[in-house]
């Protein structure tokens, strides 16, 4: 069997904490308090989180509002990069220095809606019909909501940040900037989701597991691609689902409906690809008349789910329909027998991290595949390693198969 690794549990019920990276440096417990941590507050630090969790979906609100004059100070050099406030007459941000009836312009800003319209939004479609929805649709939503700008602003600065290596901490700064600002006013209508705010809600949602999957690749961050990790986006990404239940009908009946048109396509997979998968399944069915415990049922499901999602990656390699879309439809038993580490819910995973590999050309994506397939491959006992053989060729090469690795016993 796989040793456990024992979990640090957070006060948000994630599987392991979630404190700032100031906090988590120091080697101190952090209170998870947002936007800035009481310890960041009293320090008078600039407080950054590296990894959202699944409570901005859950509508848990901060315990307590801060009105010291520390906490304003700090605020203050969260803000200092000079981002206009939102002005809701001229529906547009304006500087707090500009009287309302002032002209506005803003380079900086401009330069990240630029980014957004001729990059950053290409990163998240799987077609050209959710393209323009991304490029156009949710653009608008964001001239009516401000949290949702806040986040395309903060997206865009992030994207960057990880391609722009000489200005990476300029734009890190004005990414974080941003998102902490959008997470804050995102949070206060998470419990009144209806029509007026639902395709924002939505797509902030969306957005916020790009920037965890996106921040973990950013050189001098605390957290990077590791399963942990991993499991975290996922979780997020079933958060995007409930945010998405509280309009369904309204947002399939929109604009929006695009995003929700998700048949695999028809495009046939490669052959060693059809072993693989025929693989899992022939191992499924030997693990349910092994084991009473092993829920064969879920797993064929899993199995299916991620063969249907990998096909969108394998017509567009681009795609981040793999990530979110194989996390929301995956039962909840899967997503609990790959937090206790199951060693078949490893190998499956496995296998979408040899999928997710092909899309390492998205800048968000990156070596996310590799890495945790390698952590997978540490974890595995050696009578198991045998079962990721595909996904180990695929993204690490044959030579990283050990051919000598004793077969599951019958």
């Amino acid at each position: 069997m796989v040793s456990r690794r024992s979990h640090t549990k957070s006060r948000h019920g994630t599987p392991f904490a979630l404190g700032c990276s100031n906090c988590k440096r120091r080697r101190v417990k952090c209170d998870e308090q947002r936007p800035f941590c009481g310890n960041c507050t009293q320090r008078q630090d600039a407080c950054v989180y590296n990894a959202e969790g699944p409570y901005f979906f859950a509508g848990k609100q901060s315990r307590r509002t801060r009105q010291t004059g520390s906490c304003s100070s700090t605020r203050q050099r969260h803000t200092s990069l000079s981002f206009p406030e939102w002005d809701t007459t001229l529906n547009t941000f304006r500087s707090t220095n500009e009287s309302a009836d002032s002209p506005v312009l803003n380079m900086e800003q401009l330069q990240l809606v630029i980014q957004w319209i001729q990059h950053t939004h290409t990163f998240l479609a799987r077609n050209e019909e959710t393209r323009k929805v991304w490029e156009t649709a949710v653009l608008e939503e964001g001239l009516k909501a401000p949290f949702l700008m806040h986040g395309i602003l903060g997206l865009s600065a992030l994207h960057l940040s990880c391609t722009r290596s000489s200005e990476q901490g300029r734009w890190l700064s004005i990414a974080i900037s941003h998102k902490n600002k959008a997470l804050s006013m995102f949070s206060e209508q998470l419990s009144s989701i209806n029509r007026s705010n639902a395709k924002a809600m939505m797509s902030f949602a969306g957005l916020v597991v790009i920037f965890g999957l996106g921040s973990a690749l950013t050189p001098g961050t605390d957290v990077g691609p590791s399963l942990d990790a991993l499991i975290e986006i996922f979780t997020l990404a079933r958060g995007v689902q409930a945010v998405v239940n509280e309009g369904f009908q309204f947002l399939l009946q929109s604009n929006f409906a695009p995003l929700f048109e998700a048949t695999p396509p028809t495009i046939p997979f490669a052959e060693d690809v059809l072993i693989a998968f025929d693989h899992l399944r022939e191992l499924n069915t030997q693990l349910g008349q092994q084991s009473v415990g092993h829920d064969s049922a879920s797993y064929e499901r899993t199995i299916e789910h991620l063969r249907d999602m990998a096909a969108f990656t394998w017509a567009q390699p681009t795609s981040m329909t793999l990530v979110g879309g194989w996390a929301i439809r995956a039962p909840s038993q899967f997503m609990s027998a790959l937090e206790r580490q199951e060693p078949f819910s490893l190998v499956l995973l496995a296998h979408f991290c040899g999928f997710l590999n092909m899309a390492r050309g998205n800048w968000c994506v990156g070596p996310w595949g590799s890495m945790v397939l390698k952590e997978i491959n540490q974890l595995l006992p050696s009578d198991w390693q045998r079962h990721t053989d595909w996904p180990t060729s695929q993204v690490l090469g044959k030579e990283h198969i050990d051919s000598n690795v004793s077969p599951m016993e019958n």
